[in-house]
């Protein structure tokens, strides 16, 4: 706003901002909404309005047509509005008697913005619209249960996985099951609610569907999955818990999902322990740092001792070093001798020959969590994840199952070192460019965009974004999922706690969501902070 004042001579200086005010607030802020294709809008409107970005919208043409639309785009805009000479007398107490008149410039500020339309809302229900422009129109927040509807529409056969609730309407947030057959990423840096809210996905596709998954558990964060909470301990926070009717129907949802079984390093019923022989010859080499040509004795060495052991139907370590030493020959005492410097055969990961390998026993499952945080190394989970990902690379079957790797950037960076972790990321990479072939759908979740190989993140249709502070991902997010409309990615810097926005073929349109409470127990939990209180 500019203001001419005139005044006495004599008088100080007096501020007009009472006078601004009084005259703004009787001038009313246009709402409307306009388009030339019919189906990307235009508008202006208040601040007021309700309407926020990734929130939803109902335009009412002139002519009757009701349209439900998407924001995607808001800003501030800020336009001279009018000039107006002021007789402060009319103004009374307010004014000054310093003050005479003021030439008043009022700047109007009002919010602009731009969305999709989705549908046309019509007596018979949502159906596609039809792409006609209007000049006028009036906007407004849309209904909570139209938003609904929408959703439930585009759900089509597929089940629908109710997650939470939309930020935006307060309607249910239903993800579409069958869009998991495309990959998904994950991403939310620590505190966002990560792990809590990819554990909700999970426990729904668990009880909804009958999708079969292998987990790969870094922290121990899913070790409880399949495992019911009692009822008074589900509910969201600070509200009430679950109905009794409510329960029982979940109960009995868990009850028919089928069996997950938690593989620890420990563990007597599901110990995490595979068999040298799980591996190929090529990836037994890796694991004993063996290079084919920089090492070609000891490699010559160990292709004959593995040869000779082809007829068992599986052989561990001691087993290999058994043979190498009846070949009596430098490069087997060698090889022999490099099995013990490195201690890889004293290794908890490795299994007896008596005793089931791990690989063997993932067939036919319907869900299994591979807590690799209870192992010793990180060596030893390197090899727990070359073993399923060689298993899957050479699996000849073609029925579906979801892989869900947790903390990826320990498993697919693009910065790998060893021969054996570049081993894993290769194989990462086929998961993502041909395992869709093959049935294998691929969930990956970290803290960071820029620490997973860019040929796994690329395959990914699906986006689920949580919390993210750093510009640096926020731009590498927007590049890599440029369907999504920017300015909803950049929302994400804004996020509270399990607050997420969902993209792809599980939410179309994209969708910011409130999640949901958890059913299971969680698993993993962070050291206590009880050194920072008083004494």
């Amino acid at each position: 706003m500019m203001t001419d004042v005139k005044k006495r001579p004599s008088s100080p200086p007096i501020a007009t901002s009472d006078v601004r005010q009084d005259l703004m607030e009787h001038i009313p802020v246009p709402t409307i909404a306009w388009s030339i294709t019919g189906r990307e809008v235009g508008f202006s409107t208040g601040f007021d309005s309700g309407l926020e970005i990734g929130g939803f919208a109902l335009v009412t043409t002139r002519e009757g047509a009701r349209l439900l639309m998407q924001v995607h785009e808001m800003s501030v805009r800020e336009r001279e509005s009018m000039r107006l000479d002021v007789n402060t007398d009319a103004l009374g107490e307010s004014a000054s008697a310093a003050l005479n008149s003021a030439n008043v410039a009022l700047l109007m500020r009002l919010v602009v913005g731009s969305g999709q339309v989705l549908a046309e809302v019509t007596e018979s229900g949502l159906v596609p619209a039809a792409g006609k422009g209007f000049r006028e129109a009036f906007i407004e927040t849309a209904p909570g249960a139209l938003v609904r509807d929408y959703l439930l529409q585009g759900l089509g056969s597929s089940v629908g996985l109710h997650v939470g609730a939309t930020a935006a309407a307060h309607a249910p947030a239903l993800l579409k099951a069958a869009g998991f057959s495309r990959h998904t990423f994950m991403v939310g840096q620590s505190g966002s609610g990560k792990t809590y809210s990819l554990g909700v996905l999970l426990e729904r596709l668990l009880v909804d569907t009958t999708l079969p998954f292998i987990i790969l558990d870094p922290n121990s964060d899913y070790v409880h999955l399949g495992t019911l909470r009692p009822r008074k301990e589900i509910g969201p926070r600070g509200g009430p818990c679950i109905g009794t009717a409510a329960y029982r129907e979940l109960k009995v949802g868990f009850e028919a999902a089928g069996e997950v079984v938690v593989a620890t390093a420990n563990s007597k019923e599901f110990p995490l322990r595979i068999h040298l022989s799980d591996l190929s010859l090529h990836e037994q080499a890796l694991t004993l740092g063996l290079d084919a040509l920089a090492d070609g004795d000891e490699y010559g060495a160990f292709i004959e001792a593995v040869e000779s052991l082809q007829h068992l139907d599986r052989f561990g370590f001691d087993a290999l070093v058994e043979q190498l030493e009846h070949h009596h020959d430098q490069w087997s005492a060698v090889l022999v001798q490099r099995i013990r410097n490195l201690r890889v055969a004293d290794w908890s990961v490795w299994a007896s020959t008596e005793e089931p390998s791990l690989v063997a026993r993932l067939r036919g499952r319907r869900g299994v969590v591979l807590d690799t945080g209870s192992l010793d190394s990180a060596r030893e989970r390197s090899v727990v994840a070359l073993a399923v990902l060689g298993q899957l690379r050479r699996r000849d079957t073609r029925s579906p199952m979801l892989l869900v790797i947790d903390e990826a950037h320990n498993v697919l960076s693009p910065d790998a070192e060893t021969d054996l972790q570049k081993a894993i990321v290769d194989y990462g990479v086929w998961v993502a460019g041909e395992g869709r072939k093959y049935g294998i759908h691929l969930v990956v979740s970290t803290q960071r965009p820029q620490k997973i190989h860019r040929n796994v993140i690329s395959q990914c249709d699906n986006l689920v974004l949580m919390r993210m502070n750093s510009l640096a991902d926020i731009d590498e997010l927007a590049t890599i999922f440029s369907y999504v409309p920017r300015s909803m990615i950049v929302e994400a810097r804004s996020f509270v706690q399990g607050e997420m926005l969902v993209a792809g073929p599980i939410a179309t349109p994209a969708v910011r969501v409130k999640v949901g409470e958890r059913w299971c127990p969680e698993g993993g939990a962070d050291l206590p902070t009880t050194w920072a209180f008083a004494r």
